[in-house]
């Protein structure tokens, strides 16, 4: 026991005095501190916009109702009034940011028409979200195996080429030797791991819960899944060079080419319209109704509402309750739209989560991002959230447009809060599939590369 650790100790000392291998570490270290720096300044970042969104709505509250005289229409304040519809970020989010790259989780909504207020905000540069953002899971997943494959390419071909196999195998035994190596350099990459990871813990709070617990086994089973693929390449009888070159072949394929591969078949297969396309049917059913009589915009408006039904509007007079339903004329005809549109994004999810099971990185990735709430499904179910939180407002409001309620008569204080999009699908479902798929793709590499790369080292 004692000459193995000693021996550990020993590879150790070797690796980190390469200068190669230091430099690595550092530059890791640092980008994963760094990465793991800003996502504890996005979560606090989020936390800051959720208070700014309701002081936002007090101070513009504040100062509607004292502009305007007390007995002016609520319709009229209303038609200014932005509501805040925040939804909080897991503390996991630090660690992989998923599409709250690109897409807002902060939304400040009026009574107008919805359909549009939920797509207006996608302005990012569409070459900058395609580079993506520097976020832990970017370092885990892509970064690191290159560090691994760096430090195991050659596990086996170096003491060959160097003329000091034969002698290794006469005073230790090959497997017991390579496993003391592989020992060596998961401790290295471990405390690499450990670090950022750590301090993205302690920046944004990670709770000790089961989601955290899934994340740590999906970044361990990924590490180990590269260490497993390298033994199966370097434990045969190839070159250093060849190992090296079937690794970053492989690194490129995994990492960059089935990812990308998957992307585009999804993209063909499930063909995603423009949200502008909404924008444009919610607009142009707004914009008709001012051709139709007052009447023919409020039958839709009836079918949808029939608590309404009995009420009228006037013709010749404007009525912020025809205002208000011209609006939802807008979002009722771009509903159908707006229901395909979710309907191909949630099948397009589907088919990704589906397919990532064959490639581990893409889907380790995918399942951090679930994990986190920050993949597709929490964005749709944050945007259901806001329909459902608009819709609580009409309700509260609609009684105060057909009784032309003055402003000084609305419980102000009884507004609707926005409710926050609850994540429903547990952690182990979350990453069992991804995790189960990673410890079997690493047993497959190991066996299928210590049949194929030849004979072994022993």
């Amino acid at each position: 026991m004692r000459a193995r650790l000693r021996l550990l100790r020993l590879d150790m000392l070797r690796l980190t005095r390469s200068t190669g291998v230091a430099i690595a570490v550092v530059l890791l270290l640092a980008i994963g501190v760094y990465a793991a720096w800003r996502g504890g300044r996005n979560i606090e970042a989020a936390a800051s916009s959720t208070v700014a969104a309701e002081t936002a709505y007090r101070d513009q509250l504040a100062y509607l109702l004292s502009t305007y005289p007390p007995t002016t229409e609520a319709g009229e304040v209303l038609y200014y009034l932005a509501f805040p519809a925040p939804q909080p970020s897991l503390p996991l989010a630090a660690l992989a940011r998923g599409r709250t790259e690109v897409e807002t989780a902060s939304l400040r909504i009026r009574l107008l028409a919805l359909e549009g207020q939920l797509y207006e905000h996608e302005t990012v540069n569409p070459r900058l979200a395609a580079a993506g953002d520097l976020d832990l899971a970017f370092l885990l997943i892509a970064l690191l195996p290159l560090f691994i494959i760096a430090l195991t390419y050659d596990l086996v071909s170096s003491e060959r080429e160097g003329g000091t196999w034969s002698l290794v195998r006469l005073f230790a035994r090959p497997r017991r030797l390579l496993a003391l190596k592989l020992a060596s350099r998961a401790c290295l990459v471990g405390a690499v791991v450990a670090v950022p990871v750590a301090v993205a813990a302690s920046l944004a709070g990670f709770p000790l819960d089961g989601r955290a617990g899934w994340a740590v086994a999906l970044i361990a089973l990924h590490t180990v899944f590269w260490f497993a693929l390298c033994l199966g390449v370097a434990s045969g009888r190839r070159s250093s060079t060849a190992n090296a070159m079937i690794l970053v072949g492989t690194w490129v394929a995994l990492t960059l080419l089935a990812p990308a591969a998957l992307s585009l078949a999804n993209a063909i297969l499930h063909p995603v319209p423009e949200a502008l396309e909404l924008t444009v049917h919610q607009r142009q059913g707004y914009h008709e109704a001012w051709d139709l009589t007052k009447a023919e915009t409020m039958q839709g408006f009836f079918e949808d509402y029939p608590e309404w039904s009995d009420r009228t509007v006037p013709e010749d007079v404007f009525t912020w309750a025809w205002y208000y339903a011209m609006n939802h004329r807008g979002d009722r005809a771009a509903r159908e739209a707006s229901g395909a549109y979710r309907d191909v994004l949630r099948e397009r999810e589907r088919w990704a989560r589906r397919w990532s099971l064959l490639v581990p990185p893409l889907a380790a990735q995918l399942a951090l991002d679930r994990l986190a709430a920050s993949d597709l499904s929490a964005q749709l179910a944050y945007q259901d959230a806001v329909r459902r939180h608009h819709e609580r407002l009409k309700t509260y409001f609609y009684p105060h447009f057909f009784a032309v309620t003055p402003i000084d008569a609305v419980d102000w204080d009884r507004v609707p809060v926005f409710e926050p999009a609850v994540t429903e699908e547990s952690a182990t479902r979350a990453g069992f599939p991804a995790a189960t798929a990673l410890l079997l793709a690493s047993v497959l590499v190991v066996a299928a590369g210590a049949r194929l790369s030849g004979p072994r080292a022993d």
